[in-house]
């Protein structure tokens, strides 16, 4: 049973600029990602379960928003395609 749901945005307004595929040069799409994490896991440690003045225990929902490129449905994190832009 899910406990919560957070949001992650990193970088809103990286979001709102246009990036291209690496692949294949298409315009990339935002899409948005979601993945449950326990808190008690070792994986939590990625993750900032605080919402406002509450902790968020237990399974929790994470919703993060990635690229995906159209034409070859190759998704990218925005750390993917920030690596990417600085070669």
């Amino acid at each position: 049973m899910i406990s919560g749901v957070k949001h992650v945005n990193s970088n809103p307004f990286f979001f709102f600029k246009k990036h291209y595929c690496p692949k294949c040069s298409e315009k990339l799409k935002v899409v948005k990602e979601s993945k449950i994490v326990n808190s008690n896991s070792p994986e939590a440690k990625n993750y900032d379960f605080s919402l406002g003045d509450t902790y968020l225990s237990g399974d929790v929902k994470i919703i993060f928003k990635m690229l995906e490129c159209p034409k070859c449905k190759t998704r990218f994190s925005a750390e993917e395609i920030k690596k990417q832009n600085r070669r």
